[in-house]
């Protein structure tokens, strides 16, 4: 859905942001695309004066569910970069501006007193009053004030000096700008205003002032952001605390977006039954996966991505859903257990999250034994998880964790689809989360649509490189031990799916001398043929992987042949203009991905 946000400015960013005329405007949209956010796009619409019983509310001292104290402001000096300088002997069309933006008093002192317009902004449309406001220097601020410079004058981007000074997190410029009749509501081209502003930066002092003079606590951006999200995603308490009180939409949604689509259809095609087929033809699951919304998000949804289970709790608290799901199906409980916030995964189970969602084509117990999350997983099977859930589709699950990854391994024909917790945990070799489940009652000889069972996913089938699997650790020792664990709950070692493959076609594919020595030493079929009429032994002396790359197995091929295996079993396939066979080739080491 969207990934974990971060506090701090790209370099890039960074280098752009020069003063107020460019940093509010990035510091929030840059915040929102390492997010993982949209920038956020929309309109704002002014409010009536708070009621007297909201006022009362908010004068009251800003609630802190132990967040302790407010930290300071960071000081605008700490965040802009160097200031710029006009050529020697150029003039300027703002002379005021210039003065602020080289923080110097007296110059801003003389030139209000000649009645130099306030407002002549540079280049990029900063005033004087923003280079203020960016600087938090309350005393520029009341001289340009007193000259008549307009508390509303946006620069190029639309940002305001008041937006500046909640970003700031400046209660005292906040309060001088207010009083000189800022508009609280104003907002930027794309939607921010000021309260999105202070609550992004976590100013619980200065989200009270805005709302105590009018501001809407629900206005939202084109994308749908709005101030009590952007609070929850960079987990700020007090403020999420603060505008929950007044009201703010617990519901609220971003926008969601879904691109356009559809199945695509793969079909491997060769001229004779002894040629290789290319890896990157055979169907693959996902090929037929409607596309995935995108968005749809809501502050608890930011608040768990974030991983802040006291921000989690004060959203569920003011009457946030703990079933909260995106448009795609994950849910909040689902969001957190595939970024492995361990304490809010907790905390949404104990308020009482229903494991069971599976709209998203996968449930919260195929993601804990996809990662290993196995006190979580005793939660949720304690809770009514079924352990013999389908899993419908399994490209999204390695998707919540992977994109752009290596699709068509070569490593063994087989779907996924219809994958239980049981056989996910067999794929990720995680034998204590296959002995949990099956003590909780799961199925240990379920098999996929296809006939694939857990032998088959604990020996590497379909698996990628080791390398380039970020979501679970794939190592021999563990797939010794997955497959010593389906061999105890009663598996049969030579158990075949409708292209063929078997555990031990599976570890050829991989290099795998310790899981084959293990296999063939507890009477795995050495000579089984696959479909394709491929024993291990063939498979380990060559094989294609995506997309024609040919290898070789040498180390395989040579434990295979100690082992007793029979070098004219199956046929030898032709691999387009490869060496396939040559005693040169036939000698090397293995080659390519593992």
């Amino acid at each position: 859905m969207e990934v974990a946000a971060s506090h701090h400015l790209s370099a890039s960013v960074r280098e752009r942001a020069r003063g107020p005329a460019l940093r509010a405007g990035f510091l929030l949209t840059a915040g929102l695309l390492l997010a993982g956010a949209a920038p956020p796009v929309g309109a704002v619409g002014r409010t009536a004066p708070v009621p007297p019983a909201r006022a009362a509310l908010l004068a009251a001292p800003v609630p802190s569910p132990g967040a302790g104290p407010l930290p300071a402001p960071v000081p605008p000096a700490a965040t802009a970069l160097p200031v710029r300088a006009a050529p020697a002997g150029a003039a300027s069309d703002s002379p005021l501006a210039d003065a602020a933006e080289n923080r110097d008093r007296g110059a801003v002192r003389a030139l209000a007193a000649t009645e130099a317009d306030p407002d002549a902004p540079q280049a990029d449309g900063a005033t004087a009053l923003a280079w203020a406001a960016h600087w938090d220097d309350v005393d520029i601020a009341d001289l340009l004030l007193r000259a008549g410079a307009s508390p509303d004058a946006a620069n190029d981007l639309g940002v305001t000096p008041l937006m500046l000074a909640s970003a700031n997190g400046s209660t005292a410029m906040a309060e001088r700008l207010l009083a000189a009749g800022a508009d609280p509501n104003a907002g930027r081209p794309a939607g921010e205003t000021a309260l999105m502003m202070g609550a992004r930066a976590g100013a619980a002092s200065v989200v009270r002032l805005l709302i105590a003079a009018g501001a809407d606590v629900d206005p939202a951006t084109h994308g749908g952001h709005t101030a009590l999200m952007f609070a929850a995603a960079e987990r700020h308490p007090r403020v999420v605390t603060l505008l929950a009180e007044v009201g703010a939409d617990v519901g609220a949604r971003t926008r969601v977006r879904t691109r356009q689509g559809r199945p695509i259809v793969r079909e491997a095609i060769v001229l004779s039954p002894s040629e290789a087929v290319n890896p990157a033809v055979l169907p693959r699951d996902g090929d037929r996966d409607p596309p995935r919304p995108e968005g749809g998000f809501t502050p608890l949804l930011h608040a768990v991505l974030a991983g802040d289970p006291e921000v989690v709790g004060v959203l569920l608290a003011a009457g946030a859903n703990v079933d909260d799901a995106g448009p795609d199906g994950v849910t909040a409980l689902m969001l957190a257990l595939t970024k492995h916030r361990t304490s809010v995964a907790r905390l949404l189970i104990e308020r009482g999250a229903d494991p069971r969602p599976a709209e998203a084509g996968y449930t919260a117990l195929h993601l804990a034994a996809a990662t290993g999350q196995l006190a979580i997983a005793e939660m949720l099977l304690a809770r009514g998880a079924d352990p013999d859930a389908r899993l419908e589709r399994p490209q999204r699950l390695t998707n919540a964790f992977e994109i752009g990854v290596f699709t068509s391994p070569g490593s063994g024909r087989l779907t996924q689809i219809g994958s239980t917790p049981f056989l996910v945990a067999a794929k990720s070799v995680d034998a204590a989360m296959m002995r949990l489940l099956a003590a909780a009652g799961a199925d240990t000889g379920a098999t996929t649509d296809d006939g694939t069972n857990a032998l088959m996913l604990a020996a590497g089938l379909g698996k990628r490189a080791a390398t380039d699997i970020t979501y679970y650790d794939w190592t021999e020792a563990k797939a010794v031990e997955a497959l010593t664990a389906g061999l105890e709950l009663g598996l049969d070692i030579d158990a075949a799916n409708d292209h063929g493959e078997t555990a031990l076609h599976a570890a050829a594919y991989h290099n795998a001398n310790r899981a084959i020595r293990f296999l063939v030493d507890r009477g795995a079929d050495l000579d089984a043929q696959n479909a394709a009429r491929q024993t291990p032994l063939r498979i380990a002396e060559g094989h294609l992987i995506c997309c024609t790359t040919f290898v070789r197995h040498a180390e395989a091929a040579a434990e295979l042949l100690a082992l007793g295996a029979d070098s004219d079993a199956g046929i030898q396939l032709t691999f387009g203009l490869t060496s396939y066979g040559d005693e040169a080739g036939a000698a090397a080491p293995s080659t390519g991905r593992p």
